[in-house]
């Protein structure tokens, strides 16, 4: 980079400068010490030029990084024309001081102009991020709110498809469970009613014309299966006027081997075995039912007993 000549700079300087009376100058004429020197006393301008020499100096430290190579430039012609004017120019009359002074002033100006308009620059680069960074922000939360809005509006679809899903199982399994009922109670009275006309009858029987007590009537005895016969004689939706061990007593009576001799009679050769067999399993069935109710009801009393002991002591 090439060096700007102090005398040069020292003209561009003068030719716009402003005069400033100096109050040495205005009102006394100039002594004659203030005018030659001698070598071992430095004049007074000298001293401000290595004033505005260490100005100069720390302003330089504060520059802005992005310009520090051209600041830097200049404020070395600064600090070399200071240096230049303190040092080496002579002292020509008793406007000199003056001049100097003016000089001084005018490039303080300058570098003081230059700063507030780079300030000015800064606040307004400033000031347009700040807007900036305000538009994005707000567009953010605008966006982000849409997001929200949408995943909520999703979330409420789920949940009222979920909601929608589970109201349509339940009311599947209402009318499962509505046709079942009326399922077991119409094979019940339709189980009554064949019983009743089986005794009163002497028709020839076969398999399938004997009221089995299940729910749908058997092709064969492997049908029997005694869940199945548990679940038609005990159901809560028939015989409601009769207990549990009620239930299953009668239905022993009827189904006890020996009181179906009788019946067992006018079913045909060919499904006889299988008559035997299916009412086989039905007696052993109920057997156990009545087992089971037995033990049960004597744990109960039993619980009841010792309880009522408990509480007498």
């Amino acid at each position: 980079m090439a060096t700007l000549h102090p005398r040069a700079h020292h003209h561009r300087l003068h030719h716009s400068q402003t005069t400033i009376p100096s109050p040495s100058t205005s009102n006394r004429t100039p002594h004659r010490s203030a005018t030659y020197h001698s070598v071992k006393d430095k004049a007074p301008w000298q001293h401000m030029a290595h004033t505005y020499t260490w100005v100069v100096e720390h302003e330089y430290i504060t520059l802005d990084k992005r310009d520090r190579k051209t600041e830097q430039w200049i404020l070395e012609q600064q600090m070399f024309l200071a240096a230049e004017d303190g040092d080496r120019r002579p002292v020509r009359g008793p406007g000199a001081q003056q001049k100097i002074w003016e000089e001084m002033v005018y490039s303080y100006e300058i570098e003081a102009e230059r700063w507030m308009r780079h300030e000015e620059e800064a606040r307004r680069r400033a000031t347009e991020r700040d807007k900036k960074a305000r538009v994005v922000e707000e567009d953010i939360r605008r966006i982000e709110a849409r997001i929200r809005c949408k995943r909520e509006a999703e979330r409420r679809k789920i949940a009222e498809e979920k909601q929608r899903s589970y109201d349509a199982f339940k009311e599947r399994e209402r009318r499962n469970r509505a046709r079942a009922e009326k399922l077991i109670v119409d094979a019940w009275n339709e189980y009554e009613e064949r019983w009743a006309s089986l005794v009163t009858s002497s028709e020839p029987l076969t398999f399938s014309e004997i009221p089995w007590p299940v729910t749908l009537q058997p092709m064969d005895p492997d049908d029997m299966r005694p869940a199945s016969i548990v679940q038609f004689l005990v159901s809560h939706l028939h015989s409601e006027n009769q207990t549990r061990k009620e239930r299953i007593r009668a239905a022993q009576l009827r189904w006890h081997p020996d009181r179906f001799q009788r019946i067992l009679g006018r079913v045909t050769d060919a499904d006889k075995a299988k008559v035997e067999e299916a009412v086989g399993i039905i007696a052993r069935c109920l057997n156990d039912l009545m087992a089971q109710e037995t033990a049960s009801t004597r744990q109960v009393r039993e619980l009841e007993v010792a309880r009522s002991n408990a509480s007498k002591f």
